[in-house]
């Protein structure tokens, strides 16, 4: 193929060349790059070139031409460096005086065309793709183009001044490899190791990093601070150590300064930078400073995510991003001057939601971490969190509120569901279990609010998953469960919202899933009458929550499986096969009728064999497998999957004697498949409209292959043929056929 595109090369570059002719699409340009890519990775660029002079003359022409289109030009300038990335391809390029015509510091003003962005990033790719050698870095070099590319670094979009940066930090990294290719030790050199002009380079690129930090224009600081990121990021020894002695002084002033849309950036520096130095632990120290600014509340929400920081830092910063939480709750033991400017803070609306949200996201934060509380007890925390859930909610007496938060924080969604997230997150801390009445109290208070959201109502059914899971060994448990939040789920099962009663029924797989074994919760389960609730739920007049109730319905089975056999359960599992089978045969929409044939696939992995499946097991292969959903005969080739392994391994569903040979039982084994309608399924599937569904059936056609040769050395055709009645190709044949004569 490559040899016919070949051909073909010099017609292109014509038509792309003509200034007259409508230039193609950006991706057209983008594949066609592409695929000189892969040529150029191919070969070397000297026989390239060497091949196709027309790539000499396009690019001559598309240089020199003032009416080229801007997206032309962007791509030759790309293509133009990416054939120069070899030195025998720069040779052939400088030699020609294409390098000049196409990267020469002066072109780049006198054209009109510069002034497109799409041009100037195709520049910087260009030099980009070039760098790869000596030879491009001393062309880079020679002709001043380090102070194109630094000023590019300041342009109007973003996009450009990205790739900018990129370029300025692969030139410095390009210095340090070639200084210890050269035989110096990188990590012990200095700057005496590299070549003067490549002195004069980083120099050049280090001192602009210094100015623009030092500037008053704030756009130029935070270009700065980004570059500078990307070079402690990314550079080795020793320009990472050289830039860092220069900027220290810079980087104290913006710090002192205490601009708080610079904090961010400044972050991502520090943390870039190795921050168990001792100048790193001193600049975040600086900007942590006594919890007395706006900004160094943001900061210690940035510094608690740091995985590296000093154990000093870490803990100031966690003192400080309790402080607003503390503040709403309890009097807080910190200084006066930091209490009035909390205090303030917290009495202005947004600023009260911002400290807040980032104070609650902090603490969930380190208790995914599990970390180690010192100065305060988790209890203390965990209290806080209860209190200002419920001064959210409104259940605060006004008298015991210590400041005027509560007027901004009623009702307020935001807080709410950032606290609940908290909660369940503290669930980590054993010693919390003990507060269990409290954090029970609250979250029931939530459920039972009409006001509630139905976000904060999803919240507030994860956050008790967890808590409930947690408190599981506990007696009291049942009690609430059966006496407090049944009751409560049972209403909202009846919420006028749909997305309230789909988190219900979602809440209600989770408990289950979380309770599967406890005797005393699939009891209650029963006589609380809830099995009915979500028997009935079955026929909700929203898809989506018909297929949660299906989930849930079939996990409530599935705890049923582990206990003694009753009348009940019997009759659970009978009322369960019968709705749901009304669904996959007669549901319009696609989710509930999955989830049926997700509820069989999981009854059938369990390790209790279920006999009444048996009766149903052939109708939801027939019915998965020919809906319209792709989906449905996706999870239906699961349950096919999940049904072969079992009736191949143990085979449950067969009567086992020991006087069986392996021959028996795999033929008896196959027959019960072939009853089931599992081969019908996998022929048809074969031949689906849908990709992925015929790519399943062959592969489980192929590891059923693979199942019964390894199960019995016998002759698999002749088994296969005296069980199905025919060879599988000629079956495959034979329904090719039928299909397309229909």
């Amino acid at each position: 193929m490559d040899s016919d595109c070949l051909s073909l090369l010099p017609a292109v570059c014509l038509v792309l060349a003509d200034p007259k002719q409508a230039p193609p699409d950006d991706t057209s340009l983008e594949k066609l790059l592409d695929w000189f890519k892969e040529l150029h990775s191919q070969s070397n660029g000297q026989v390239l070139l060497q091949d196709q002079p027309c790539l000499l003359e396009f690019i001559s022409s598309v240089c020199t031409s003032e009416t080229t289109d801007p997206a032309i030009l962007s791509f030759t300038l790309k293509l133009t460096g990416l054939l120069a990335a070899t030195k025998q391809g720069f040779h052939l390029l400088e030699e020609g005086g294409l390098l000049l015509c196409a990267f020469e510091r002066e072109a780049c003003y006198v054209c009109d065309l510069w002034e497109d962005a799409s041009v100037r990033s195709g520049w910087l790719q260009g030099l980009l793709n070039m760098l790869k050698h000596q030879k491009s870095l001393d062309f880079i070099c020679r002709n001043g183009l380090i102070k194109v590319v630094l000023q590019l670094q300041n342009d109007r979009s973003l996009f450009v001044a990205s790739l900018a940066n990129q370029l300025l930090v692969h030139i410095l990294n390009f210095l340090t490899s070639s200084s210890t290719t050269n035989g110096s030790d990188a990590v012990g050199s200095s700057v005496s190791s590299l070549r003067s002009d490549w002195v004069s380079v980083s120099s050049e690129i280090m001192n602009a990093v210094v100015e623009a930090l030092s500037s008053e224009d704030h756009p130029q600081v935070l270009r700065g601070l980004r570059l500078l990121s990307l070079v402690l990021s990314q550079c080795g020894e020793p320009i990472r150590s050289m830039l860092w002695k220069d900027v220290l002084v810079p980087l104290e002033v913006l710090i002192k300064r205490g601009s708080e849309s610079l904090t961010q950036t400044l972050m991502t520096v520090l943390q870039a930078a190795d921050t168990s130095a001792r100048p790193v632990e001193e600049l975040l120290e600086a900007m942590l400073g006594d919890g007395n600014r706006k900004e160094c509340f943001q900061c210690a929400a940035l510094v608690v995510k740091l995985e590296k920081c000093p154990e000093v830092s870490k803990r100031k910063a966690t003192g400080i991003i309790l402080l607003p939480l503390q503040c709403v709750s309890t009097q807080p033991q910190t200084e006066i001057e930091t209490y009035l400017v909390l205090n303030e803070q917290l009495s202005q609306k947004a600023s009260c939601i911002s400290l807040l949200m980032q104070s609650l996201s902090s603490l969930a934060e380190l208790a995914h971490r599990k970390f180690l509380f010192e100065d305060i007890s988790i209890h203390s925390i965990t209290s806080s969190v209860v209190w200002l859930l419920r001064m959210c909610s409104g259940q605060c007496p006004s008298s015991l509120l210590r400041i005027n938060a509560s007027i901004h924080l009623i009702g307020c969604c935001k807080v709410q569901r950032c606290g609940l997230d908290t909660l369940g997150a503290l669930s980590v801390y054993e010693e919390n279990v003990d507060l269990r009445k409290d954090i029970f109290g609250v979250l029931l208070d939530y459920l039972q609010s009409p006001d509630s959201h139905a976000t904060v109502l999803k919240k507030t059914f994860q956050a008790a998953v967890r808590w409930i899971a947690v408190c599981s060994p506990f007696p009291d448990l049942l009690q609430f469960i059966s006496h407090d939040l049944f009751p409560v789920l049972e209403k909202r099962m009846c919420d006028l919202r749909w997305e309230v009663r789909d988190s219900t029924l979602e809440f209600i797989t989770q408990l289950t899933t979380a309770l599967n074994g406890n005797s005393g919760f699939t009891e209650a389960l029963h006589t609380s009458g809830m099995v009915s609730v979500l028997l009935s739920s079955l026929a909700d007049t929203e898809g989506y929550v018909r297929a949660s109730a299906v989930a849930a319905v079939g996990e409530a089975v599935t705890a049923s499986f582990h206990h003694a056999a009753t009348e009940r359960n019997s009759s659970l599992l009978e009322k369960a096969l019968t709705q749901m089978m009304i669904a996959l045969s007669q549901d319009t929409e696609g989710f509930p009728r999955r989830a049926v044939v997700k509820a069989f696939t999981s009854w059938l992995k369990g390790s209790h064999p279920v006999t009444a499946l048996e009766s149903s097991l052939s109708s939801v292969l027939s019915l998965g497998g020919n809906d319209f959903d792709w989906e449905v005969k996706m999870h239906t080739l699961e349950l096919a999957e999940v049904l072969m392994e079992k009736t191949l391994t143990c085979c449950p569903y067969i009567v086992q004697n020991v006087d069986f040979s392996e021959k028996t039982r795999l033929t008896q084994a196959l027959s019960r498949l072939k009853d089931y309608g599992l081969f019908d399924l996998l022929f048809n599937s074969l031949l689906d409209c849908d990709r992925p569904v015929c790519e399943k059936a062959c592969a489980l056609l192929v590891r059923l292959r693979t199942l019964t040769a390894e199960t019995a050395d016998l002759d698999h055709s002749a088994l296969v043929l005296n069980v199905c009645g025919n060879r599988w190709g000629d079956e495959v044949q034979s329904r090719y056929l039928n299909k397309q004569q229909a």
